[in-house]
């Protein structure tokens, strides 16, 4: 009786511990494996969708004034606001469930790209409820006093300061991209995607100085991919992850 009092634990009395000690690891596992691998899919389909609403309504005509943006507008202008918010969203999702994915001294980028990320999220959901609940119902009932200032047809207006938030989750992308092995095929080609959404700041900042649209082209272009490429890649090896757990080999 003594001997079997002080046995050695199994692992079936761990297993016990866990789950009924409110500890299951593998479910654990999954949970995180499944929330990262959703919201990367989320991020990677709200960004396409942003493109291309942003391609349909976008009015390319010169200002020419509040009073003729008033006559003209259409509240279809403002459908990019709904994937502009969902992608913020979503993107908080992400790098919160990468956040907790990530292991060891990789926390610091994983904290880094968090931070970002909120700082990113809050600025652009922000810029978007301004459209909503401010510029629309203003133009809708003729209150057009330093409304200029807000709407999103004047270039210069205080809208396409704020779009500025978009470069934050670019510097977030290129921080969440160290969380990731390079020794890995998968991994690897993950952070050379994330790498290249990053490659959007000095791109664009470039084309904006020296007014080169080509080279301003390409930032958009390099975010768009890495942000899409990458997020799609990095859903598949989580899910991948999420059958590894399920059948017990994590």
């Amino acid at each position: 009786k003594l001997r079997h009092s002080l046995r050695r634990p199994s692992r079936s009395d761990f297993v016990q511990f866990e789950v009924y000690g409110g500890i299951d690891m593998e479910k654990e596992k999954r949970l995180i494996y499944k929330v990262c691998s959703a919201s990367a899919i989320a991020v990677a389909v709200f960004t396409v969708l942003f493109i291309i609403l942003l391609g349909c309504t976008f009015d390319f005509s010169e200002w020419e004034g509040i009073v003729n943006y008033k006559n003209t507008f259409r509240p279809i202008q403002m459908l990019t606001v709904v994937p502009s918010i969902l992608l913020a969203i979503s993107y908080v999702i992400f790098v919160s469930g990468l956040h907790i994915y990530a292991w060891g001294y990789k926390k610091i980028w994983s904290q880094l790209a968090l931070s970002f990320g909120l700082l990113y999220a809050g600025i652009s959901i922000a810029n978007y409820l301004i459209q909503l609940v401010t510029v629309i119902p203003s133009i809708q009932n003729g209150m057009l006093e330093g409304l200029a200032l807000f709407v999103s047809g004047y270039s210069n207006s205080i809208f396409y300061a704020l779009m500025a938030s978009y470069f934050l989750m670019c510097i977030s992308l290129f921080f969440a991209s160290f969380v990731f092995s390079k020794n890995e095929r998968n991994f690897k080609w993950i952070r050379r995607l994330f790498f290249c959404s990053a490659l959007a700041i000095p791109l664009f900042l470039i084309g904006a100085l020296f007014d080169i649209a080509i080279i301003m082209m390409f930032g958009a272009l390099s975010w768009l991919v890495g942000a899409t490429v990458g997020m799609v890649m990095l859903a598949v090896c989580f899910q991948k992850e999420v059958r590894l757990a399920g059948n017990g080999v994590l």
